[in-house]
């Protein structure tokens, strides 16, 4: 199955993220600002746009989390 069929929606608040439960077709959210394809790109949806709600491809989110925070400091390697 691909991931771009459905959406989950996610709500942002402070930075953390967490599901609704809430599922909505592709075709629901085609155009939509908030649609997110990648973790990543929630993220910095996030970053810009603020809290709220965003849908994220079925299947992006990590099986065995309930909550991810966005807003983690980046530690630089050298």
């Amino acid at each position: 199955m691909r991931t771009n069929l459905y959406f989950d929606e996610v709500q942002v608040y402070e930075g953390i993220a967490e599901r609704t439960g809430t599922t909505v077709d592709r075709n629901a959210v085609r155009g939509s600002k908030t649609a997110c394809n990648s973790l990543p790109e929630l993220g910095r949806k996030a970053r810009r746009m603020g809290d709220g709600h965003f849908y994220l491809a079925g299947q992006v989110w990590p099986d065995a989390e309930t909550r991810i925070n966005l807003l983690i400091a980046w530690t630089p390697i050298a």
